[in-house]
């Protein structure tokens, strides 16, 4: 008799825009299919579909623990403990208004991706409360709200006042040079598979200048330490070394491909990643157990997960193995 085709659902912000292709996820997907796997796509919790696995993809700082629940009903998980990866919980050199730092400096937002997703998907009230909030109480306005608002400042005392709030974080600025440039670390995994992509830049705030290599490599202790403290499946760190040990700038677990995604700009080296990373699902999904029999549309909640396969716990365990 047949095998019965494995299922992937990914699962989405309900306020992602269907069609979307600026995230690695999506090259994954290609690579799943062209391998026989089924390929769904979920937009919030409101409808569930049964599947083999799920992988959460969720392109916000903190995930609702609603989302979090719902993700849980599927028999193998990617991502679905990774509650929150705000900056001010985990990166180093932070530094506060009282400080004493006479060194440069580099002013970021707290969320993800300057908190981009979280404003464009602020509710039509939301948006209301935030703008009565500001008019009655008049506090700082927000500096940084997307990546390229991040500004450096030459000391920890020439930071305005203002900068310091709750939205925004100060980070000592630490580089690696490759030269004249200025390079940058980033330790991407899924699973079993650990890959660092490195890019340089002669500016000191790189976003995508110079792709370098992205390569096979052995994790620094530290580096799977902290995926394991963020509970993160899939995603990446971002950091330099600094003598011997990485200085960890952020984390991110929906990666985005930006304006080069169907471009030849990463190199052969980043799409063999993709491919390894689709087979490793693969792999994930031949020795998960089947799934329930939950009816498709059912309401978010109502019934327990089914237990998680061996080969792909979530990252408390996983990340471990390298």
């Amino acid at each position: 008799m047949q095998a019965r085709r494995k299922k992937l659902a990914i699962l989405h912000d309900k306020g992602t825009p269907r069609g979307d292709r600026l995230h690695m996820v999506v090259q994954i997907a290609d690579h799943l299919r062209e391998m026989g796997v089924e390929v769904i796509d979920l937009h919030g919790t409101g409808y569930f579909e049964p599947a083999d696995a799920v992988f959460v993809h969720v392109d916000r700082s903190v995930v609702s623990p609603k989302l979090q629940r719902f993700a849980r009903r599927f028999p193998v998980q990617i991502n679905a403990h990774a509650g929150d990866i705000r900056k001010r919980t985990f990166v180093d050199g932070l530094l506060e208004p009282g400080d004493s730092y006479p060194a440069p400096v580099i002013l970021k937002s707290d969320l993800n991706y300057g908190g981009a997703p979280e404003l464009v998907n602020r509710s039509l009230l939301k948006r209301m409360t935030d703008r009565l909030t500001r008019l009655a109480t008049r506090p700082p306005p927000r500096l940084i709200t997307q990546k390229s608002d991040y500004r450096i400042f030459p000391t920890l005392a020439d930071v305005p006042p203002g900068y310091f709030t709750p939205d925004n974080i100060v980070q000592k600025l630490m580089l690696e040079k490759a030269g004249e440039k200025n390079m940058l670390r980033e330790y991407i995994f899924l699973g079993r598979l650990h890959y660092e992509n490195i890019e340089q830049s002669r500016s000191e705030i790189i976003t995508e200048d110079e792709h370098v290599s992205c390569l096979p490599f052995e994790p620094h202790p530290r580096l799977v330490n902290m995926r394991r403290r963020l509970n993160l499946d899939y995603g990446k760190i971002d950091y330099v070394m600094i003598d011997g040990e990485p200085f960890i700038f952020d984390a991110n677990k929906t990666l985005g491909l930006g304006a080069y995604g169907e471009t030849e700009y990463f190199g052969e080296d980043f799409r063999a990643m993709l491919k390894a990373f689709a087979e490793e699902i693969v792999l994930m999904l031949n020795n998960s157990q089947t799934c329930g029999n939950a009816p498709t549309g059912s309401p978010a909640g109502g019934s327990k997960s089914k237990a998680r396969s061996s080969r792909f716990p979530h990252a408390a365990r996983s990340a471990a193995t390298a």
